[in-house]
């Protein structure tokens, strides 16, 4: 299962050519975050036909064989580009919705173009956050392009807005961005602040953690290959991946950690990116921690887990020792503050990493069942978010529907959460993957907007 949009969908990108302002370079292939800004925007489109109208050069085979994408030219070459989206439109299907997106816009959120889709295909009205970030039915579009067609019969320098014309006031819906999702890159000064906006890309895994390993070994194998496929840095995979609670979970620690912990190295290593997961490690005392291990690209972390679950007849702490440190991870330049499933209950926790400069929280769990939890997992998530300011990155394990037992095994439902507190993306019970792009610009904003770090206090005794 996953957050995309299933409205059939024809995304028709604008590559245009060399750009005078990045000196005969084509900006759609300017280097955004670790990978080209045409790439980004690919990636961000919804699943289904993907046109780009534009040169195809050294990179073509490779965008076209990874997204499905297929490169054209306008009609006649260098027409502009009323030219090169009557092509895109002539190649799509009467039931689709023709999403058209500039390709120089590295920051697009792949949940924000599903949105416009679904709404477009809805209401029947085009939906878009500018002139190039838009969400058409083909009918519409079709019958746009026909009323602002030139005299030659042709679109040859019609500028895009002339489409956007032909719409009366009720058939045009805009919405606000969000971040720098809108942002393009006409000039390097706003390359540099797409580089500095642009986060690493993190992939939140839902898997089944079952009590047999090798069957949990597959599934995690699995989910690391999808996210590397995605292009993702990071992916995050749920509280207690190596063994369930319900085991024996001292036994596990001492069995298997050291190899658990090896495959997640050789993992992280084969896909080259970041891989966080749940363990357990043994301590002196005859219990253990419950220890989220982070692998790969230069990253070796561990976290404890200081909260323990003693709380609605579970007493985590007569097999768990708790830790006592908060840690943090720096990838790519952004700082991710590390937390497990209880300690969402605790908001100075995630006040504190934010004031240690983490703009985003990853948060692995494996939620108990129970009446209303659902609800208290997704308002603890939304107040962690707010109350510290950051972006909140959620991984559950998915339930497993064969299991009766009373441990905890997740209850799904993997979240992306914004510094305000929206949710962004989620899933529901089943196993699945969310990707997001981090957007650095939109935690300054809202910790601008909104200073709780900076307000908080000694309350008065």
């Amino acid at each position: 299962m996953s957050s995309r949009a299933h409205v059939p969908t024809a995304t028709v990108i604008l590559a245009g050519g060399a750009s005078a302002r990045h000196g005969g370079v084509d900006k759609t292939r300017a280097e955004v975050g670790g990978a080209s800004t045409l790439e980004r925007v690919l990636r961000a489109a919804p699943v289904g036909s993907r046109i780009v109208v534009g040169p195809e050069q050294a990179d073509g085979a490779r965008l076209a064989e990874r997204f499905g994408a297929r490169f054209v030219r306008e009609d006649p070459a260098g027409s502009g580009p009323l030219a090169a989206l009557a092509r895109g439109a002539a190649e799509t299907g009467d039931e689709h919705v023709v999403l058209v997106l500039g390709g120089d816009l590295p920051l697009l959120r792949a949940e924000t173009l599903d949105r416009l889709v679904a709404a477009a295909a809805r209401t029947g009205r085009v939906h878009c956050l500018d002139l190039l970030i838009a969400a058409w039915p083909v009918a519409r579009l079709r019958a746009a392009l026909e009323e602002v067609r030139g005299a030659d019969g042709t679109w040859t320098d019609l500028p895009l807005r002339r489409l956007y014309a032909a719409l009366d006031e009720t058939e045009l819906v805009r919405e606000e961005p969000v971040g720098a999702e809108g942002e393009d890159i006409d000039t390097p000064a706003e390359l540099d602040r797409a580089r500095a906006a642009a986060g690493p890309r993190i992939a939140l895994a839902q898997i089944i953690v079952h009590d047999d390993p090798e069957r949990t070994l597959t599934g995690v194998r699995s989910a690391v290959g999808r996210a590397a496929e995605a292009g993702a840095d990071l992916v995050l995979l749920p509280e207690a991946t190596l063994t369930p609670f319900g085991t024996d979970l001292r036994a596990a620690a001492l069995a298997r950690h050291e190899e658990f912990e090896d495959e997640i190295r050789r993992l992280a290593a084969a896909h080259r990116l970041v891989v966080v997961a749940g363990s357990f490690t043994p301590t002196a005392d005859g219990r253990v921690h419950n220890t989220l291990i982070a692998r790969g690209d230069g990253v070796d972390v561990d976290y404890r887990k200081i909260h323990l679950y003693d709380a609605f007849g579970a007493r985590e702490s007569e097999t768990v020792a708790p830790g006592d440190q908060l840690v943090t991870l720096e990838l790519r330049g952004t700082l991710l503050g590390l937390a497990t499933c209880y300690d969402v209950r605790f908001p100075e926790q995630f006040t504190a990493l934010a004031r240690r400069g983490a703009q985003a929280i990853l948060l692995p769990l494996a939620w108990a069942e129970g009446p209303g939890k659902v609800e208290q997992l997704r308002l603890l998530l939304r107040a962690r978010a707010l109350d510290s300011t950051s972006l909140l990155l959620a991984a559950d394990q998915a339930p497993d529907p064969a299991y009766t037992g009373r441990a905890a095994r997740g209850v799904g439902h993997s979240a992306v959460i914004s510094p305000l507190g929206e949710v962004r993306q989620e899933l529901g019970r089943e196993e699945g993957m969310l990707v997001t792009d981090l957007d650095l610009t939109e935690v300054a904003a809202a910790r601008a907007a909104l200073p709780v770090l900076e307000h908080s206090g000694s309350l008065p005794g």
